[in-house]
């Protein structure tokens, strides 16, 4: 029965309950209370008892129905939080939903416990925003960037960085900055910023912005590598190249490397005095500027460098230096070892 059904009956009852008191008795009943005398119809007193039920028995249902109430709406909020905690598992982050029933606060300590996913982008439930979180999911796993308006997600997260590297493949100029902010950014991001950038800007975009990189050994190699391919007037110069190769360690044979490049682009002298100055800076990469020197035959060179070593040293060097004293000019760097 509706609570408005209950009253309505409840006040029809008492009125019935008066009427006939009072068409039995009209007269007073009088009642002394602690000395408080109280006179009334004979009829007042016998509907009393109903009025004093009925009333207590509104409040009865007041209670429960409030205290239902808010039972409900609690569980009502601990269902959206249940929402919540699964659209941050789909995002794979961490949730602090606080639940406020048992049952839920069970529930949400089995999915913190396990790894969820969409099976596929045809999810769909009656949540909008369950729904709208599957398919930004799905639309970054499949390459495209999705604004971090639309999706919120943390900085360090898979995803996240997926997120990043789908801009960085759609917006060369994205690319430069987050290589720019590279000490802000997680290293395979900036790898890959860095990779799209030397693909797609020039060395005098790229020069402006040195100074801004943190570079490791790998993206300085490719540098070197498209600034030996692209050789010109915006080339970096050897100074550029030198505080380049100062940043990180590397060992003779990379530098050779580095020197096999340049060699078709570069002049001798500048390569030579690249290289002089490589040695000067470090002297463990002699063996790298003894290369250079023997690829042009500077053989004087050479010997001054050769002179004051252990007799155990740069045996390959000094090789072909005998040979070429001996008239046995056939024989280079790429029939001996010189490692």
């Amino acid at each position: 029965m509706g609570l408005k059904k209950y009253i309505f009956g409840s006040m029809v009852l008492i009125l019935v309950v008066f009427g006939y008191a009072f068409s039995i008795e009209s007269g007073d009943y009088r009642i002394e209370i602690l000395e408080t005398v109280f006179v009334l119809p004979v009829a007042v007193w016998v509907v009393t008892p109903v009025i004093v039920l009925f009333v207590m028995t509104i409040l009865h249902i007041l209670f429960y129905g409030l205290k239902n109430y808010f039972s409900l709406k609690s569980v009502n909020k601990d269902i959206e939080s249940v929402k919540t905690l699964l659209s941050k598992k789909l995002v794979g982050e961490d949730s602090n939903v606080i639940f406020k029933n048992e049952t839920f606060k069970e529930l949400s300590e089995i999915i913190k416990q396990l790894n969820v996913e969409a099976k596929d982008e045809t999810f769909s439930s009656t949540d909008k925003k369950l729904d709208n979180t599957v398919s930004k999911i799905a639309s970054i796993k499949n390459g495209k960037y999705v604004s971090s308006k639309d999706l919120k997600l943390q900085n360090n997260s898979e995803l996240m960085i997926q997120n990043t590297k789908n801009r960085i493949s759609q917006d060369d100029n994205f690319a430069l900055e987050a290589v720019k902010k590279s000490s802000n950014n997680n290293v395979d991001i900036v790898k890959v910023a860095f990779d799209k950038v030397l693909g797609t800007k020039s060395m005098t975009t790229i020069k402006k912005s040195i100074d801004d990189i943190e570079f490791d050994k790998s993206m300085i190699m490719a540098l070197l590598e498209k600034d030996a391919k692209d050789q010109n007037e915006f080339s970096m110069n050897n100074d550029m190249i030198l505080n380049l190769i100062k940043k990180v360690e590397f060992t003779n044979e990379e530098l050779i490397s580095i020197a096999k490049n340049y060699k078709i682009s570069m002049s001798p002298d500048q390569l030579i005095k690249l290289y002089e100055d490589i040695s000067a800076f470090n002297e463990d990469y002699t063996t790298a500027y003894l290369y250079v020197l023997a690829q042009y035959e500077m053989v004087d060179n050479m010997r001054d460098i050769l002179i004051n070593s252990e007799n155990n040293e740069y045996s390959a060097f000094k090789a072909i230096i005998d040979l070429k004293d001996a008239g046995k000019h056939t024989y280079s760097l790429d029939t001996l070892c010189y490692k």
